[in-house]
């Protein structure tokens, strides 16, 4: 509704617009300048940054008496606990996009996905040691369930035979790790030295990945778009 409400405003000044009045096609008129676009933000992607700020303030942020509330219903490692609905929902779903953007700095490795989350090195255990991953039965552990209980619980009886090379591997690089009653520490690429994300940053992230580069030639600049609308522009 709201992105129907922003064409027509666009295209006609008033709350709607037909196709006769759409000169360009949408998804063009969102591209940034130098792709040919208009620039005009992309409600879907502004609004997985805002989200993606939210998850951050859950895991980051020591005062927030939200954050606080939070923390008391599910497992960060995870977000699963008592908390459902649509909005919680889409939360989980976004997850994997933020612990791809994070990277942990292990206290007590309780908010920390053992698979999922960068806390070792530069890529996480799943993408280091896929087998191994493909043999989990419990893939959202945090690292304090897999250090205090042991790796081999969670995964199933038989191992491929490289399966079983990652698993002495893993095992060996558990042994150095020390976990302390501090908690976990997440930082970002995308965050500002208040440790808070940089929307803009995580906004070009995720549009650029979303879609290919547009020339300026066969954009909105060489479109039929009124003088009004360019100047708007």
């Amino acid at each position: 509704m709201l992105t129907a409400t922003l064409r027509g405003f666009l295209w006609t000044g008033e709350g709607d617009a037909n196709g006769s009045s759409c000169l360009v096609a949408w998804d063009k008129v969102r591209c940034s300048k130098d792709q040919g676009g208009l620039g005009i933000k992309d409600l879907e992607v502004q609004n997985i940054c805002l989200l993606l700020k939210l998850l951050h303030k859950l895991y980051t942020a020591t005062q927030s008496s939200w954050a606080i509330w939070v923390r008391q219903r599910i497992c960060l490692a995870s977000l699963e606990g008592d908390l459902d609905g649509n909005h919680w929902n889409i939360l989980r779903e976004l997850l994997p996009l933020y612990q791809a953007i994070t990277s942990v700095s292990l206290g007590n490795g309780r908010s920390t996905a053992f698979w999922q989350d960068v806390w070792h090195g530069e890529e996480s255990m799943a993408e280091r040691y896929p087998a191994l991953y493909s043999h989990c039965r419990t893939p959202t552990q945090s690292v304090y369930a897999v250090i205090t209980g042991g790796l081999r619980g969670h995964l199933v009886t038989r191992l491929s035979a490289i399966a079983a090379k990652e698993l002495q591997d893993v095992q060996a690089l558990l042994s150095h790790i020390r976990l302390t009653d501090a908690a976990d520490e997440r930082s970002s690429p995308f965050a500002a030295e208040d440790g808070a994300l940089i929307t803009s940053g995580l906004y070009s992230m995720i549009k650029s990945s979303r879609e290919p580069a547009l020339s300026a030639q066969a954009g909105f600049w060489s479109s039929r778009a009124p003088p009004r609308v360019q100047f708007f522009a």
